[in-house]
This record gives structure tokens, C-alpha cells and sequence, in this order.
């Protein structure tokens, strides 16, 4: 049977052109979402540099022009380059495997070797004649067996910082800021591998950087990459994972094969310096056998014709990698030489040091758990971390009793490599491990290592800390201070409610600073999920200390005890406060204190472990404060919530963002405690949301969740006391 379609003339068109925008869109994307940002950290080098780009330009040339034997290869050296992997986590899938590292490093290794797999897709044609320019660089990439203090190691460093695994950048490279400090560049290949990695200023999402080894090997030097395209197992998304191999190009000294676009100049002097890489106009994702982006000859081209854009090569952004030229080994080949660092790192001496060499004996044992603080009841994971090579274990729990205190679980025991404990005793628990492979043993102690928490709190729940005078020893209260500077302490002196807060003394602080204020668990499973609600509110004070200051607040909630974390609320900048004062403040009136009030905790947070925290992030502003916490379901119970007057005005009334997608900000100030109802309404007139607040005289700020309404236009009625009003927004 055959199938026979008519189309009109114009609808054809329409047909066309709508085929054209969805390929077109799957193009963009596709762009976007592979992208390197080396070529942003030179740009910005360039700019805070004037002489940078003249250094980077005599160093590439030079490197371009080594030395070469008569046959044309270049002078290879069998090369042995000791590795560092850091992973910056957060306890989440981003703590990848070792054996997800060593895939990167197999991947890396075939690359550079010309041992991969589709080298016979490399073109040879008359138009494409690359096969036979491929280049081999003769390298092994090994991790280190021993760290700068001369210890034994794995080679991968694990640090666990969520302020610095995700939107990240530099900062995660060091120490001081809760991250991983480079190990010496004269030695080590640093690699740090992160959540993701900061977009801004630039098109599409990044997946990876690196810095050219020309100019000397600042703090900064290596290559920073998403868990998420290291590697070709577990969390890695690539089917290839030659992100890494592109990065590592740069980090060796090859610019993308697209720099500088179409030119006829010496191309050892311009465009990526390698006479056997044709000019490309572009970045490009296309495998098309025809592309031809330019059509101009560099002088001293290893062609002598206008030849098709080398779509297999690593310094290029096609899917279809799966090249270095001869030009670009030789660069390569050449920085091992001519630049001092990269030299030491291959020497002899320097595989020593580095223990590349060494047998994979046992020499430390290690482990590690995901969560280090969890809820009455619940289990942990332990992973052990020995190298290498372990074949027995044995773990031991102190204090308390097996089966009373704690228990095996999972099918798991005393002697598994990795197992499951279930705590029943609220405590600081010791965890030991003892791990031999059969001839060494070696035994790592973990003191004060596992926290259980209280039983949960009931509703409703409230905490002005007026009990405490510290954290340190807190039953229900944890800070996390990643830089060990100023953290959250107790304030004796200020309340908004009473004489305690809990402070952070962020005046003063150089940098980026991120503090956390972690609660214990609280029981929200005795809330009926379809008629209930549950509101969270706090009260902060702060101002800035400069107009430019854009500090952030952020509320995180979690349902598992703290196993994994979800962002339900983000104040910054001038939400968080328009007003600067260029001293160490602290508030003085209830006009200092907002209000917050979180509604958007939804049902599947109604848990029996639900916990929630403060993450302020300080980029050098002023000080932050605060106060009475409440999380109630339904009308109010507790008298430091709220009290009973006369509602005279709702005044300085906001909704923002409008429109919205996500969460929605109802802002307004009243001269007086009270319970305040909020309705949400469609155009039809139809509620599709209602909320009873614990409104209190000053500033309020209700945080509305819309994730379930349609897209459309809505209306938010307010009702305190005798007063009502009503503002309309749109929901994308």
C-alpha cells in the first residue's frame, strides 16, 4: 500500500520552515552545550596582562618551530607525567569512583598514544589527506603514588565542599577557601573535578577549562572539569570522555585549531601555529566529510591546497575527535622541553619522587562515609578508601554496645570491604578500620568521626536560642565553617525576640566566605499531606558594608536527614538589604529585622527526619543575624510568634519575580503582629492555593511556591485584620 500526502503551497512553506527552526534549535543547543572555557581565561589574562599576549605569541612560535628529525617526526621522548585528581563534592554523586578516575586517565592515555580505537575513521582522501598526519606523543599519564610530603597516596585527593563544587571556578583550588591547593606544579599534573563550573560571561554551559603552561605555572595551573564528562563509567555522560583529552591539549599548550579564524599568513606563526591543521573559520559540532569553513592557503601549509576543516582533531569542538597532528605532538613534545616546570615534572628523578613507578602494594589504610551526621535510626554507608590493593577488613564501632547501640546491616558485617551501620543511640561515635592485603597491614582511627542526632522535634518548633552560648557543644544546632574564619557563634546581647541571635561577624572578611547553620531533625510526618501545610519563617538582620556588595541567603531543606539537600529560598544583594554602613553593625530596633516566610515545603517533605539550614556566602559586606525560627502547620500556638492588635496599613507591598516560574515573593510591612491569610486565584476566580501566616509587626517576606499552577495569569488577594488587598502576576 502506498501512502500519498497533499500539502497546500503554504503549508509546505510552513512545514519547511518549522523543520528549519527545530533543527536549527537542536543545533544551538548543541553548540551550547559543549563548551570549553580556556579561550574566557585567556581572554581575561589578555586583558589584566598588556604583556600577555605578546609572551603567549613568542612562546607558541617557539614551541611551533623545535626541533625536528629529518624524516619530519618530531623528537619524541618517552614521557611519564605523575597525576593529581582533587574532586571538590558534596557527598553526592559528583565524589566519583576511583575506577571512574582511572577511565579518564585509560581515555587520555589511548588519545595521546594513538591507541584509540577510531583511528581508522581518521580521513586519507584527496581533499582530507589526515591520516597521515596524525601524531603521537608517546606519554603515559600515571597518578602519583607519593604526595609532596612524601607519604604514600592513590593520586586523588577528595575534599568535601559543597560551597565550591558547584557554579564554580578557581576558587575551588585552594585550601583557604574549604577547597584542594594545587600540589606542586614542578612535580604534579593538577586536574580538580567539580559538580559544575561557573558559565557566566560566556555561551553555552561549561564543561571544562585550562591555563597554557606558557608564562610559568601560577597557583591556578591545571585542568578543572564536571564530574559528569570525566571518564566513560558511572557519572560520566560522554561516550567517549574526551572532554578531558581536549583539556589537557591546553594545559600542554595547544590552542583550539578555530583561533584566530580563516588566514593566509605563515601558520607557524599564526592561528594555532600547526601548518597541518587547515584554518577553520569557527567553533563548529558538525562531522559533515565536506566541511570547508575557509578557503584561504597559510604560507609554509603542509598541503599546498585549500584543504577541508580537520573535523577529527581533539582541539577542535566536533563529536567526531579522534586526532592530534604531527604539529601539535611536536608543541607538546616540545614544552616538555623548553619549559622549566614541565621539564622537572618528566625527569627521572621526578618519577621517583612521585612514586609513578612503585607496585600497587597496601601502605594506607582510609575510608570514608557520605553523611557524617545523620538521624536517630538511620544508616550510613562506609567506603573504604585503602590503597591499595586491601584483601581483608576489619571495622569496629566504639562507643556503645553491637545490636544495642548499633548494628550491621544490608548483609553486611565486621569484615566487609564497605559496610552499611545502622545507629540507634544518639552520640559521637569512633570508627576504625584495620586493612591488610595479605602481607602489610595498616590501621586508620577516626575519633569523634560519626554524630547521631536527638530524637526529632514536634511541631510546632521554635528556637530564638535563648538556651545556648555556644555551638560548639549544641544538641540541635551544627555549623560548617569551610575557610575556618568567622563562623555562626551565639550572641548574648541582641535578640529580635529576647537577648540571644545567632551572628555572623562577616565585617571585615576578606573574599568569598560561606557559613552554614544546620538544624536537627524535625517530625513533619504527622502532617496530612493533602489538607495541611507547613510554613518555616525566621527573622534576619543585615546591611551591607558597600552599595556593591552582593551577599546571598540561601534555605536549604532535606528530607532524609540531611543525606541530600534542596534550595527552597535565595535572598542577595539589595533584597537582602539596599542599605550599606561602612562599619561593624549590628541591629538596634525591630525596623532592623525582616521577616521571612517559607510555604513552599511540599508533602514530600513531610517526613519524620526533615532538617533545614542557613547558608549565608559573604563577598566582604557586613554583619548577619538570626532569629526566632518557627516551622508550625495551620494557626499559630506559640506566644514568641506573634501577638494580637490592630492592623492599621499592609504598607510597602511587592511581588516579585513578575512573572514568575518558580518560587513567588509576597513583600509587605505591618505595624502589627497578626494572622494573615494569603489566596491564590486564578482568572476564573478559582483558589488554587491558601495560606494562614504568622505575619509580625515590620517587614514580611512570604515565599509562595507555583510549581504546579499552569501557565497564566493569577491573583494574590491579602487579608490582615480588617485590611484586604489584591496584586496580580503571571506564571510562565
Amino acid at each position: 500500500m502506498k501512502a500519498f500526502f497533499c500539502f497546500k503551497e503554504n503549508h509546505m512553506i510552513k512545514v519547511i520552515l518549522f523543520l528549519a527552526f527545530i533543527i536549527t534549535s537542536v543545533l544551538s543547543f548543541s553548540q551550547q552545550s559543549n563548551w570549553c572555557g580556556t579561550d574566557q581565561i585567556i581572554q581575561r589574562l589578555k586583558a589584566t596582562d598588556p604583556g600577555y599576549e605578546e609572551m603567549l605569541h613568542k612562546a607558541m612560535s617557539k614551541a611551533a618551530n623545535g626541533w625536528v628529525n629529518n624524516t619530519g617526526n618530531v623528537q619524541k621522548s618517552a614521557l611519564t607525567i605523575p597525576v593529581v585528581v582533587h574532586i571538590i563534592h558534596d557527598n553526592g554523586i559528583g565524589n566519583i569512583s576511583n575506577e571512574q578516575v582511572q577511565s579518564a586517565l585509560d581515555i587520555l592515555n589511548q588519545d595521546y598514544n594513538r591507541q584509540n580505537p577510531d583511528t581508522s575513521i581518521t580521513r586519507n582522501t584527496a581533499t582530507a589527506p589526515f591520516r597521515s598526519q596524525a601524531g603521537v606523543m608517546d606519554v603515559e599519564f600515571v597518578l602519583a603514588k607519593i604526595d609532596p610530603n612524601g607519604n604514600c597516596t592513590n593520586g586523588i585527593v577528595r575534599v568535601n565542599a559543597p560551597n565550591l563544587t558547584y557554579n564554580t571556578d578557581d576558587a575551588c583550588k585552594y585550601a583557604a577557601n574549604g577547597g584542594s591547593d594545587q600540589w606542586n606544579s614542578d612535580q604534579y599534573l593538577n586536574i580538580w573535578i567539580v559538580n559544575s563550573i561557573n558559565s557566566s560571561g560566556s555561551v553555552g554551559t561549561i564543561l571544562g577549562y585550562a591555563y597554557y603552561p606558557y608564562g610559568g605555572a601560577g597557583s591556578e595551573y591545571g585542568i578543572l572539569m564536571r564530574h559528569d564528562t570525566f571518564g566513560t563509567i558511572e557519572t560520566a555522560n560522554s561516550s567517549d570522555g574526551r572532554t578531558l583529552t581536549h583539556e589537557m591539549g591546553h594545559a600542554l599548550g595547544l590552542a583550539h585549531i578555530f583561533d584566530q579564524g580563516c588566514h593566509s599568513n605563515d601558520c607557524n606563526q599564526n592561528g594555532d601555529y600547526c601548518c597541518d591543521t587547515p584554518p577553520q573559520a569557527e567553533a563548529n559540532w558538525s562531522c559533515s566529510q565536506t566541511w570547508n569553513s575557509c578557503n584561504q592557503i597559510p604560507v609554509n601549509d603542509d598541503y599546498g591546497f585549500d584543504a577541508l576543516d580537520q573535523i577529527e582533531n581533539y582541539m577542535s569542538y566536533n563529536a567526531c575527535q579522534n586526532m592530534f597532528s604531527r604539529d601539535q605532538a611536536a608543541i607538546m613534545q616540545q614544552n616538555f622541553i623548553d619549559i622549566a616546570f614541565l621539564a622537572n615534572m618528566v625527569t627521572p628523578q621526578n618519577n621517583a619522587a612521585t612514586g609513578v613507578f612503585n607496585p600497587e602494594i597496601l601502605c594506607k589504610a582510609d575510608f570514608e562515609a557520605y553523611n557524617q551526621k545523620i538521624c536517630v535510626g538511620d544508616s550510613i554507608q562506609f567506603i573504604d578508601r585503602t590503597f591499595f590493593n586491601p584483601i581483608g577488613w576489619m571495622w569496629s564501632v566504639s562507643p556503645g554496645v553491637e545490636n544495642v547501640d548499633w548494628e550491621y546491616t544490608a548483609s553486611t558485617n565486621s569484615i566487609s570491604q564497605n559496610p552499611v551501620i545502622r545507629f540507634f543511640t544518639q552520640g559521637v561515635y569512633q570508627i576504625t578500620l584495620e586493612s591488610t592485603d595479605g602481607v602489610t597491614t595498616d590501621t586508620e582511627i577516626k575519633s569523634q568521626y560519626i554524630t547521631i542526632l536527638p530524637s526529632a522535634h514536634s511541631l510546632p518548633y521554635f528556637e530564638g536560642f535563648e538556651g545556648l552560648s555556644t555551638f560548639n557543644n549544641a544538641t540541635y544546632w551544627f555549623v560548617d565553617n569551610f575557610q575556618n574564619n568567622n563562623t555562626f557563634v551565639v550572641d548574648q546581647t541582641i535578640g529580635s525576640t529576647g537577648s540571644h541571635s545567632a551572628k555572623l561577624m562577616n565585617f571585615g572578611q576578606s573574599g568569598s566566605n560561606s557559613d552554614e547553620l544546620v538544624s536537627t531533625a524535625v517530625d513533619l510526618s504527622v502532617l496530612d499531606p493533602i489538607n495541611e501545610i507547613v510554613t518555616l519563617s525566621f527573622k534576619y538582620a543585615y546591611r551591607k558594608r558597600y552599595a556593591s556588595n552582593d551577599e546571598w541567603l540561601k534555605v536549604f531543606i532535606s528530607n532524609n536527614c540531611s543525606e541530600t539537600w534542596a534550595q527552597r529560598k535565595t535572598i542577595h544583594g539589595n533584597q537582602l538589604s539596599p542599605i550599606d554602613v561602612n562599619a561593624s553593625w549590628s541591629p538596634s530596633s525591630q525596623e532592623d529585622w525582616t521577616t521571612v516566610h517559607m510555604t513552599n515545603i511540599t508533602p514530600a517533605y513531610f517526613v519524620n527526619n526533615f532538617r533545614f539550614k542557613f547558608e549565608f556566602e559573604g563577598q566582604g559586606g557586613n554583619n548577619f543575624y538570626l532569629d526566632d525560627i518557627n516551622l508550625y502547620a495551620g494557626p499559630p500556638s506559640n506566644t514568641n510568634v506573634l501577638g494580637i492588635a490592630e492592623v492599621g496599613e499592609i504598607a510597602e507591598l511587592s511581588l516579585y519575580p513578575n512573572p514568575t516560574d518558580a518560587d513567588l515573593n509576597l513583600r509587605f510591612t505591618l505595624n502589627a503582629d497578626q494572622i494573615t491569610h494569603l489566596n491564590i486565584q486564578d482568572i476564573t476566580g478559582k483558589t488554587t492555593a491558601k495560606y494562614v501566616i504568622n505575619a509580625v509587626s515590620g517587614s514580611n517576606n512570604v515565599i509562595m511556591d507555583t510549581e504546579n499552577l499552569a501557565a497564566g495569569v493569577y491573583f494574590v488577594t491579602i487579608k490582615a485584620g480588617e485590611i484586604t488587598k489584591t496584586l496580580q502576576f503571571v506564571k510562565n
